[in-house]
């Protein structure tokens, strides 16, 4: 047989294969349909979770050089608290290169608050302002528009600016040379424009000036006790990390002054491989919200399971139509068709249904894409024709599905035996219809499971968002005092104060959900000689604004001259200590005066009930507060909640009569806290998602199921009906079969779903207890919906004329 021969065999039975596959598909229009929508659904959700894992598993890899890319971070120890920090002191790059051959270039950064831009009399508020060097472009991979990156960094008070800062200030005009000035304080030169960070970056920039100018301005970057520097290093060939990480340690000790030695913090230093990062660094003060590993897992793992429903769905229905494939199974065997290509027919017929999926999937996927990128806080984007990966997942993912959904009907069907096919005998048994129902019980054993994990995360979020915190957050602004407005935050409370809506203020350096300020206390006869405490600098208004009581002692008064020495603690700082009368007792404070480590003596006045000052994630600690050594950063006031625009642009006229040059900012304390959550915010949001969707296809897979049982019982319900058989009853019998495998699903999935959640709620310190009736309202919700789907059909059944049931073949 030569090779045109064997080529037009192969050609015409793969022309027969295809048209018997398009035959048996638009013979059953229904349950094609249903396979097609389940298929395509699943398969566009199991995608867009995908290109989700794929952005975040691909953070920073961009960089040319990215598996060489460290960066300097420290382990601190501070008696029995852990602490890691991504930054080290200034000096500490330099040096590292200056000692080191195997560093071929270094980069440092000091992250900038919100800073008022200038421009033409007009007032911006900037955010992703960095202080960087020249070293930024010998280390990462940044695209150059315009400007030299050797020199573009160098001089003091200068400016890059990214493309899109660029046309929002200058337009189409070329910046170079143009200025830019910031805080009002100082004009900067644009020196460079560059492309901004992909969205896969574990730092964004909008704005970068030149580290110089902080030398210029604070003189600080010689100092070895200012751990604020971001530090990146680009090693050569493959070294030894453990070894190089001992050398730079000890370089790192050599160089700290005493006074950092002497505070008994046990500081180790080890280098972060750039592209770890995003998602296994969870320091406090990163760059950029980092990645969860564990959110991924849970993401990939729904993606998995709502394509498995999907895929149950097809099996489940090709192997109930066995019966009217058979025949078609037996004459193809009589006529000599070997096994082997029955099992090919059917998974053809698998795979064609699957890419006739996968193009209505493409479809779902770029009208799902804004829905899903606001749901997770993503800007992905989907261009298979620009990207060979997304290509090989949308195959990959297709050829899965198709094989995963048409294995078990093709060798199902293809082991019917063609005599007991063609005498009438053939039966599907019981086994299989066993192993349909058995798939059904996992459907729901999966949804089941995401029910009760949306309701656990909801219930612990309300619980988060109703817990006594110790103080009241709600109607209090915080406003970020700037300017005049910072060196005169007296005369400010004081205008603000005379607001008709305004109950009452206070200036303080930090306020609930905002963090706090930490250094080293020592107590009176407590043998433990320093000890790292948070604490917040605050007038006396600050516990009657927040609703904070007092459990002993009395409040801090400006108005007396000792209370400059004065400080109240919390109660689990007094239990800490184990005082039993705190009131009197001499706390002393390591402060900075004029860079320089000062211990300051003062006298406990007071104890304040226990608040929480961090979110629920953690137990309160010690903490003390104090009247300020110099200047307020913050004023909060609590507001009427009447008339409550009318109050905040009262406020607003007061701040433009004090400080013009910035804009007035403000935000809630309540809202502070609710961000605290939004990881969790948005957890919960993609499980209803994801759940109503799993939810979906399984009741699709569930209705194609009760149609055909309907169908092949309709000379049955005929009868029972003309017996005297009511609706009630015949929708009962279509029910009963498939409730039980529902009520069993529930028996599965409870200890899975108890056990992940369980797992899950050990990230707060303050949280719910699993309760009983949250097994049973995710069972209830999940049989009530199985039962809504199989009524729709049942009732059809059960109303139809029995005449024509009778008679039907």
């Amino acid at each position: 047989m030569n090779f045109k021969t064997t080529k037009a065999i192969f050609s015409n039975m793969l022309g027969n294969y295809l048209k018997t596959a398009v035959r048996n598909l638009l013979k059953r229009k229904s349950f094609s349909l249903i396979n097609v929508a389940g298929l395509a659904i699943g398969m566009a959700v199991c995608f867009l979770i995908l290109l989700l894992v794929l952005n975040e598993v691909t953070y920073d890899r961009f960089h040319e050089n990215s598996e060489s890319i460290y960066r300097v971070a420290l382990n601190l120890d501070i008696q029995d608290r852990h602490m890691e920090i991504p930054t080290v002191p200034p000096p500490f790059g330099p040096a590292l290169v200056e000692q080191f051959p195997e560093i071929a270039g270094v980069a440092r950064l000091r992250r900038e608050g919100r800073k008022i831009v200038s421009f033409e009399d007009k007032l911006f508020e900037e955010s992703r302002i960095y202080y960087a060097d020249p070293g930024l472009f010998d280390v990462f991979a940044i695209s150059l528009v315009n400007g030299d990156p050797e020199t573009m960094l160098e001089a003091p008070f200068s400016l890059v600016l990214t493309e899109e800062m660029t046309e929002k200030y200058f337009g189409s005009e070329d910046p170079i040379g143009k200025m830019l000035k910031l805080d009002n304080e100082h004009m900067y030169t644009i020196t460079g424009v560059v492309k901004k960070m992909p969205e896969n970056s574990h730092f964004k920039y909008n704005m970068l000036a030149s580290l110089s100018t902080l030398n210029r301005l604070r003189g600080d970057m010689n100092m070895w006790m200012n751990f604020n520097f971001f530090t990146y290093i680009l090693l050569t060939g493959k070294p030894n990390t453990e070894e190089i990480t001992k050398k730079y340690h000890e370089l790192l000790m050599a160089n700290l002054p005493d006074q950092v030695k002497k505070l008994g913090v046990k500081i180790s230093l080890f280098l972060q491989p750039l592209q770890s990062i995003h998602l296994h660094s969870h320091m406090e003060g990163e760059m950029e919200p980092p990645g969860n590993p564990a959110y991924i897992r849970i993401l990939t793992s729904i993606a998995l399971f709502i394509l498995l429903i999907a895929c149950i769905n097809f099996m489940n229905l090709s192997t109930a139509q066995s019966a009217q494939r058979a025949k078609e199974v037996g004459m193809r065997k009589v006529l000599g068709a070997p096994r082997g290509k029955l099992i090919a027919q059917f998974l053809g017929e698998s795979m064609l249904l699957s890419f006739i999926s996968l193009v209505i999937a493409v479809i779902l996927i770029q009208i799902m894409l804004p829905i899903f990128n606001r749901l997770v806080s993503k800007d992905l984007a989907f261009n298979p024709m620009q990207n060979g990966i997304i290509i090989l997942g949308l195959v990959g993912i297709t050829l899965l599905v198709g094989l995963i959904a048409g294995v078990y009907p093709a060798f199902f069907l293809s082991s019917f035996a063609p005599l007991e096919i063609l005498k009438s005998r053939f039966k599907a048994g019981k086994g299989h219809r066993f192993f349909r129902h058995g798939l059904v019980s996992l459907q729901y054993v999966i949804s089941i499971t995401l029910i009760f994990c949306t309701l656990v995360i909801f219930y612990q979020l309300h619980h988060v968002k109703n817990h006594d915190l110790g103080f009241n957050k709600e109607q209090i602004a915080v406003i970020s005092l700037k300017g005049q407005a910072h060196q005169k935050s007296d005369v400010f409370k004081n205008e603000i104060l005379r607001i008709p809506g305004v109950v009452n203020a206070t200036c303080s350096s930090h306020v609930p959900g905002i963090g706090m300020n930490e250094t080293t206390f020592s107590f009176e006869g407590v043998t433990q000689e320093k000890q790292i405490m948070p604490y917040v600098e605050a007038d006396d208004d600050y516990l009657d604004t927040f609703g904070i009581e007092l459990a002993a002692g009395r409040n801090l008064s400006k108005d007396r001259p000792s209370d400059k020495r004065a400080i109240i603690l919390n109660e689990t700082l007094v239990k800490q200590l184990g005082w039993d009368n705190p009131l009197g007792k001499t706390v002393i404070m390591t402060d900075v005066i004029d860079r320089k480590f000062v211990e300051v003596s003062y006298t406990v006045i007071g104890v304040v009930r226990d608040f929480h000052f961090e979110s629920l994630h953690q137990k309160i600690r010690g903490y003390l507060m104090k009247l300020p050594g110099e200047l307020y950063s913050r004023i909060s006031a609590k507001l009427n909640p009447e008339n409550l625009s009318e109050t905040l642009r009262a406020i607003e006229k007061q701040w433009q009569q004090i400080e013009p040059a910035y804009p007035f900012h403000y935000v809630f304390v309540d809202e502070s806290f609710d961000r605290l959550y939004r990881s969790e915010q948005r957890m919960g949001q993609v499980f209803i998602s994801f759940t109503l969707i799993a939810i979906f296809i399984a009741c699709l897979g569930l209705f194609g199921l009760a149609s055909f049982t309907a169908e092949q019982r309709t000379k049955e319900i005929g009868i029972r009906k003309v017996l005297g058989a009511s609706v009630s009853n015949v929708v009962l019998l279509l029910s009963r079969e498939f409730t039980k495998w529902v009520m069993l699903a529930n028996v599965i999935a409870w200890p899975f779903a108890y056990f992940a959640m369980n797992k899950w709620l050990q990230n707060f310190a303050y949280r719910i207890e699993v309760e009983l009736w949250i097994f049973i309202l995710s069972g209830l919700i999940a049989l009530i919906i199985a039962l809504l789907t199989i009524s729709t059909k049942a009732v059809r059944a059960a109303t139809a004329d029995p005449v024509d049931s009778l008679r039907y073949e």
